[in-house]
């Protein structure tokens, strides 16, 4: 079983998956600051309703971000945790790619949006693996086609989109918005199944300055 962290920003999230059952069990939440009070509890709690052990857990993955920077500390942590305790493979997936995986659609450009704060929102690259952290007019100037618009939207952002994109502009309803550890573990468990693994003491969470590449799955 694969266990699955996500602590990027104000909503948290963990998963249990397995390669043949699929999700055993998801809990997405609003911990806001107190991810560290709360984490440990909620993948406990878990671990009972799917009649699960820690040492049932083989495998540990940890949304990268970016995000908050004392939530992706306390994510890593855990994971890395964990990894170490019962020295099981550790995969690192972007909060970016996860998002862009979750909404996925052939009718129009996923651009999954983090805040940043100060006017800016982290994006993904045209090539899909390049976090940028730009503004919202930077982020709209890049766009020549319809585009699903996903992750932080407050009112805001999907007001200010909508008046530099229009029509162009499109959300998905705030339940299907939400950001789902399912799919941060479906994508750990694609490069887990491809014989990949990052390694512990060096692994880090996205703070994002500068463009900033992620591996994503083969195949």
């Amino acid at each position: 079983m694969l266990l699955a962290i996500d602590t990027s920003t104000a909503d948290a999230g963990i998963a249990c998956y397995d390669g043949d059952r699929g999700v055993l069990a998801e809990c997405t939440w609003r911990a806001g600051r107190d991810h560290t009070a709360q984490l440990l509890p909620q993948i406990e709690l878990a671990l009972r309703h799917v009649r699960r052990a820690r040492s049932d857990i083989h495998a540990v993955a940890v949304a990268l971000g970016p995000g908050s920077w004392s939530g992706l500390r306390v994510g890593m942590s855990v994971a890395k945790g964990f990894a170490l305790a019962r020295d099981v493979p550790l995969i690192g997936v972007g909060t970016l790619q996860t998002l862009a995986y979750q909404h996925r659609t052939p009718r129009a450009r996923v651009t999954p949006i983090i805040q940043l704060g100060r006017g800016r929102v982290a994006t993904l690259g045209d090539d899909a693996l390049t976090a940028q952290n730009v503004t919202l007019a930077e982020l709209a100037a890049a766009i020549d086609g319809p585009a699903l618009f996903c992750g932080d939207l407050d009112a805001d952002t999907c007001a200010a989109l909508h008046r530099l994109l229009g029509e162009r502009a499109l959300f998905p309803s705030p339940a299907a918005n939400l950001r789902r550890p399912a799919y941060l573990a479906e994508l750990a468990w694609l490069r887990l199944a491809a014989g990949e693994r990052d390694t512990v003491a060096t692994l880090e969470p996205i703070y994002l300055g500068q463009p900033v590449r992620v591996q994503t799955p083969t195949g």
